[in-house]
């Protein structure tokens, strides 16, 4: 499957935001620099998705592998849980970038056809000024004309940005 943007893959890691996308960028300080290897290896085993609340699959409905350029997967994401009722979206992505430097590691996702947005979200540690910090990015647009799409999106993606920040978070 192509992405579901006509921006070139991992502008998000850029400042430029492509017309008719809203730019996200958050950021905590995940630990000392000391941790910045193991929560690396946490981000490309996506615990940051994982630990927030969303299963990562692969497309056999497996849990997905470790992060790599090409990897496709569904994030599924869920909207309401009343017992053993589970309600979620299967939100299709494609990793477009993986980071893997001395001083950040991480990735890009773009999303697919089906995802309930348009765009790429990034999820990349950092090794700064002593510090571990987690840096998160996105360019989205919603994928569907309904009329509270962007409402509900922003809803959404506000609740998962403060838990993927929390992920990551070494006990004091």
């Amino acid at each position: 499957m192509t992405p579901t943007y006509r921006f070139a893959t991992g502008a998000v890691l850029t400042d430029a935001v492509p017309v008719g996308f809203r730019a996200l960028r958050r950021t905590a300080d995940v630990g000392p620099a000391e941790v910045f290897e193991r929560q690396g290896a946490a981000v490309l085993d996506w615990a940051v998705q994982r630990r927030s609340g969303i299963a990562v699959r692969d497309p056999s409905s497996r849990d997905a592998r470790r992060v790599e350029e090409g990897l496709e997967a569904r994030v599924a994401i869920p909207l309401l849980r009343l017992g053993a009722v589970r309600l979620e979206v299967a939100a299709p992505v494609r990793v477009v970038r993986v980071l893997d430097g001395p001083d950040a590691i991480g990735f890009v996702y773009g999303t697919l056809r089906g995802h309930p947005e348009v765009g790429e979200e990034s999820f990349v540690v950092r090794r700064e000024r002593g510090r571990c910090v987690l840096e998160l990015r996105a360019l989205s647009r919603p994928a569907f004309p309904y009329s509270l799409a962007p409402l509900v999106g922003r809803t959404f993606q506000a609740r998962y940005t403060t838990r993927y920040l929390e992920a990551l978070a070494v006990p004091l």
